[in-house]
């Protein structure tokens, strides 16, 4: 008897073969010839899930992002104070080496790439813009901002932070330790949001 093969869990695999390939060759190395020997199938097999290169490589941008919100999603739901859990969600979504999730920085060369390839860069689908934008409306909801912040201004330049902390520590590969981007990151929220009582930060 044939055997049955899920077309979405063979189409995930793939897309995990690009991803991979993604982070050890940059997208010029992200030819449908070598991620089919990534995932172990023939270029016509390949073709069958993906008929071009870029709905494959669309495709694994989304998994990408679709990996960050979730892990987004988990870090809101810890049992935090509000500065740690905003912290620890921030840093959580930054390059973290070679043992840590990929997500962030396969994100960045799909960012980049965009850019090379004189493509628009649509950050309404970013997975940090939307992390940022979350991290910012809560705080709005705690309170916590100072008086008459500039919402969009402030949103705008976290966002930019993060990509700049996300391209120092993949192109340093880490090499700036998790104390000083968290000394960072905490230096930025706590310049934004009020001091509570007694002069501690929120």
């Amino acid at each position: 008897m044939p055997k049955l093969i899920d077309h979405e869990s063979k189409k995930l695999d793939i897309a995990h073969a690009a991803w991979k390939i993604l982070l050890k060759e940059g997208m010029g190395g992200a030819s449908v010839r070598n991620i089919a020997k990534e995932a172990g199938i023939t270029l016509g097999a390949l073709r069958y899930y993906f008929t071009t290169q870029e709905e494959l490589l669309a495709y694994t941008e989304d998994l990408v992002h679709a990996n960050l919100a979730e892990k987004t999603s988990e870090l809101f739901m810890a049992d935090l104070l509000p500065r740690e859990k905003i912290l620890r969600l921030l840093i959580g979504l930054l390059p973290e080496g070679r043992d840590g999730d990929s997500a962030p920085e396969a994100r960045l060369i799909f960012k980049l790439n965009a850019s090379y390839s004189g493509k628009s860069y649509d950050r309404s689908r970013d997975s940090v813009y939307q992390a940022v934008k979350s991290v910012m409306s809560n705080l709005v909801m705690l309170n916590l901002l100072k008086k008459d912040t500039d919402l969009s201004l402030e949103t705008d330049r976290l966002y930019l932070m993060m990509d700049g902390l996300a391209m120092d520590l993949m192109l340093q590969a880490t090499e700036m330790r998790t104390d000083k981007v968290r000394k960072i990151l905490a230096t930025h929220l706590d310049s934004i949001c009020k001091e509570q009582h007694g002069g501690d930060h929120f």
